[in-house]
């Protein structure tokens, strides 16, 4: 929608004229034959019907105003062509390039927000197939588990192969990339996932009828689908366990128990890989990616005894 242009000025040719006649018995007191064939009156009519003239260009934006407008906004001169004489091809012309220009403008270049980075990254990098996955924590520096460093973004990089050694060159072409895009005072860090590894076991009390081995293969493959950290099917959107994001055991008792064939989930218990304690809750912070070590499912029927 076009910016409707203001009325620079709204006087008629009559409001000139009677503007200038009333003003003749302050400034000239003694004329006072003022009928239409006098010289003086036809001199007020000529004038004020040059000021409506004058009026009518002031409101409006002449194509070589619009070029000029357009050069202050381009990093390239612009002009319109010399060729075009009809007004409608010059009036389809400055819309074509005010369009171009616009859309030139709303491009991304700068990086400020973390919504900036992250659409730099997978519009513009030219290696943006490398990776899968870009978060970005604003206030945390490289080494920091909270966000309590100001003027520090880090961004999280998850490259397409998933737990892989960091890619050095990788990075450091993206961290040189930006740091042309980014604020001088922003200290930009580039970072791999922290990857927190736990394991599951469960008793799975199973349904009459059902059979085991197809429901062992249904529990495996949505636990991993649920934790993948890049393809999580029908979970999170697809994109992945979320950055950052707690692990409960009753969302876990709830995905157990959706599964066809399973009655009921009991004895949930979750261990860090690193720990031999076990934990109510997997806790991470905002960098970090939780993936699944062992999984030891105990199988049972409804009357509690081992499924055969």
């Amino acid at each position: 929608m076009s910016i409707p242009l203001p009325n620079l000025d709204d006087r008629t040719y009559e409001d000139l004229v009677e503007e200038a006649r009333s003003l003749i018995p302050i400034e000239c007191p003694e004329w006072t034959d003022r009928n239409p064939t006098d010289t003086g009156i036809i001199l007020i009519e000529l004038l004020a019907w040059l000021t409506e003239m004058t009026l009518y260009r002031v409101n409006r934006v002449s194509d070589r105003n619009y070029e000029t407008f357009l050069n202050l906004l381009k990093e390239t001169p612009w002009k319109l062509p010399n060729d075009l004489v009809e007004p409608q091809a010059r009036e389809a012309a400055l819309e074509e390039e005010t369009r171009n220009t616009i859309l030139e403008l709303r491009q991304r270049y700068r990086a400020v927000t973390k919504e900036d980075f992250e659409q730099l990254v997978w519009q513009d990098w030219e290696q943006k197939n490398k990776i899968k996955r870009v978060y970005v924590i604003p206030d945390c520096a490289r080494e920091s588990s909270n966000n309590n460093a100001p003027g520090h973004i880090s961004l999280v990089i998850v490259p397409a192969r998933v737990q892989v050694e960091p890619i050095p060159q990788l990075y450091q072409e993206l961290k040189l990339w930006l740091d042309q895009r980014k604020l001088l005072t922003t200290r930009l860090h580039i970072v791999q996932p922290n990857y927190v590894t736990f394991n599951i076991s469960a008793d799975l009390y199973l349904e009459d009828g059902a059979d085991i081995k197809q429901v062992e293969q249904l529990v495996r493959e949505e636990i991993n689908t649920f934790f993948h950290p890049l393809q999580s099917g029908t979970y999170w959107d697809g994109k992945g366990w979320r950055f950052g994001r707690n692990v409960y055991p009753s969302e876990i008792y709830a995905l157990l128990d959706r599964v066809s064939g399973v009655d009921y989930v009991k004895n949930l218990v979750l261990s860090e890989s690193k720990e031999t304690a076990t934990t109510d809750t997997v806790n991470s912070i905002p960098r970090d990616l939780v993936t699944i070590g062992q999984v030891t499912l105990k199988f049972k029927d409804r009357l509690g005894n081992d499924w055969r």
